[in-house]
């Protein structure tokens, strides 16, 4: 124990040397700037801009951050929309390309791996976003470009995906509908009051989503839209349904 016991005196007094010297150190290589000593802590500001001085705003540079920022918007644009970053920002790479790409220019500039790159593009060119180019020659490799095209491109998107759903939802609010109409018919009191307030909320969603599936229509073929009878589509009868039942 007493052995012990000196060797962490030791210790103690070897350490409180380090420090000493430590410190020296510091102070001998802290570097005057501006006619003032720095201070040996590491997150000063002026040491900070001495060791890494401001980059040159260069038009070449300011034109990579305003590209970059609009790359980086379009990924957060189609996460936003249930679609993978990725694709926003490969998208956007091949948007303000002035040439077709291969696969490992969009790597090099996204910093991403070849196989990522590779499944997304091909989602890309699955939504009709972006198509391959093929080159003549020895080159091998595959080259795409993006649909410029934003509303032929906005179109395939709304009449696959967009459309289907609501296409869908309409299908099965068709059947509740039909399956409460039968019901109110066979039943009698509470629940057929029940029966006739469900009936009334389904039509009107059922009513909104067909509007809702025209007006995709209607972008998506380029028409023209009345947005007038939305809210006559939507009209809700608050008057019929039972007191009892609002309450």
């Amino acid at each position: 124990m007493l052995q012990s016991g000196q060797q962490r005196l030791e210790f103690s007094k070897r350490s409180e040397l380090d420090v000493k010297l430590v410190i020296k150190l510091v102070e001998r290589d802290t570097p005057v700037i501006e006619g003032k000593q720095v201070s040996g802590m590491v997150d000063s500001k002026v040491y900070r801009e001495w060791r890494n001085p401001p980059i040159e705003q260069t038009p070449e540079r300011q034109l990579e951050e305003v590209t970059q920022r609009f790359i980086n918007n379009l990924g957060r644009v189609a996460d936003f929309f249930g679609f993978n970053a990725l694709m926003g920002r490969l998208y956007g790479v091949l948007f303000l390309s002035p040439k077709p790409l291969s696969l490992e220019e969009m790597v090099e500039k996204l910093d991403s791996s070849k196989g990522n790159v590779s499944i997304n593009i091909r989602n890309l060119e699955r939504w009709g976003l972006v198509r391959q180019v093929y080159k003549w020659g020895k080159d091998r490799r595959d080259y795409y470009e993006a649909e410029t095209d934003i509303w032929k491109a906005i179109g395939r998107i709304l009449q696959e995906r967009e459309r289907k759903e609501s296409q869908q939802m309409i299908e099965s609010l068709n059947q509740s509908v039909s399956m409460l109409e039968k019901f109110s018919q066979q039943t009698e009191g509470d629940q057929a009051q029940m029966a006739d307030f469900y009936l009334q909320r389904m039509e009107t969603l059922r009513r909104l989503f067909q509007f809702g599936d025209q007006l995709l229509d209607s972008m998506v073929q380029g028409g023209e839209i009345d947005f007038g009878t939305a809210s006559h589509l939507v009209d809700l009868d608050v008057d019929n349904i039972p007191d009892d039942i609002l309450n």
